[in-house]
């Protein structure tokens, strides 16, 4: 399994940093690949809340993202599963200096045979994905 983590800190208090990052639909906004995400289980984000994607890394990727751990204001896990294989995302929101730490990372649960082959190319891919995610995480909501 491997495993990946960056975090940078944002001028804003954790519960909107919270209340933006829970609702997966926007992570279309920041994500630093193409993805379109939309809602399909019913009511407010909650544990074993679900949304459709599509992801175009490295080719056209359509899965269920399935919410499995929320922390109102600190924490905030999903899991990714698609022919690529199953992701575990978690996003972690501490105070810092009037401001939030985001720790944002992700482990991989079970590889498909696309990130099997491409798995040496993650390291240098992934921290620099997080990253620029980070970077437009901070700029939406800063602004």
């Amino acid at each position: 399994m491997s495993r990946f983590q960056s975090s940078l800190t944002v001028n804003c208090p954790p519960q909107k940093a919270y209340d933006y990052l829970a609702d997966i639909t926007h992570h279309a906004d920041w994500s630093s690949h193409g993805l379109a995400v939309e809602k399909t289980s019913e009511g407010p984000v909650a544990v074993g809340s679900t949304f459709a994607t599509t992801g175009y890394q490295m080719g056209t990727h359509t899965g269920v993202v399935t919410i499995t751990e929320l922390v109102p204001g600190q924490k905030i896990v999903y899991e990714s599963n698609d022919d690529t294989g199953r992701i575990r995302h978690f996003i972690e929101l501490t105070p810092q200096n009037g401001g939030t730490n985001i720790t944002k990372g992700f482990e991989t649960v079970k590889t498909g045979l696309l990130l099997t082959v491409f798995r040496p190319m993650m390291y240098i891919v992934a921290p620099r994905g997080m990253k620029a995610d980070l970077q437009k995480i901070k700029t939406h909501l800063e602004s």
